[in-house]
């Protein structure tokens, strides 16, 4: 009884990630847009980044591989300090009328990428977030089209060039964790 009760509460943790992952989506989804490619781009990443803290958490409880749990504190922490900081560029920017259709493309990034799961928590957690960050990427370069601000900018750079290297990281791990 007791050995199932293992692979049964990984299972149960990676099926918590999936739902946690299109949690986010939805939310995404269901955001009024406003037009102006800064402040879209800012709510949708401040979801985005609440799902990873969410998926970080769920793997430093339940993760087993060291390795991995120590790149999900990282993931969490950098993730938490952008939060504030897009919070502080919302609460000071006013959306500008614009025509950006940057919340839809967003939306279609969302629905791509693959990533595998097989009931180990830590596998689990880094395909999963390897494909989180992907979409992260490839939604900071379609804003980067469009930004006007500087700050906005700075955020997308930034997570192209971290997330970049995060999922090289979780590719390698998720590689090694197969079994």
């Amino acid at each position: 009884m007791l050995l199932l009760a293992k692979p049964i509460l990984a299972q149960n943790t990676s099926n918590a990630m999936m739902k946690s992952m299109q949690s986010g989506m939805n939310k995404m989804m269901s955001m009024k847009m406003t037009g102006d490619p800064d402040h879209d781009f800012a709510m949708m990443l401040k979801e985005h980044h609440r799902s990873a803290v969410e998926m970080a958490d769920m793997e430093i409880k339940q993760g087993r591989n060291a390795q991995v749990k120590a790149l999900a504190g990282k993931i969490k922490a950098s993730n938490q300090k952008e939060i504030k900081e897009l919070d502080q560029f919302m609460s000071s920017h006013k959306p500008q009328s614009a025509s950006s259709k940057l919340g839809q493309k967003g939306m279609e990034i969302m629905h791509g990428g693959s990533h595998s799961m097989n009931g180990n928590v830590d596998h689990d957690f880094a395909s999963m977030m390897a494909q989180h960050h992907q979409q992260g990427v490839d939604m900071a370069r379609a804003f980067l089209k469009e930004g006007k601000t500087e700050k906005m900018k700075s955020i997308a750079n930034n997570v192209i060039g971290m997330q970049t290297k995060e999922m090289a990281e979780l590719k390698r791990l998720e590689s090694n964790l197969k079994s």
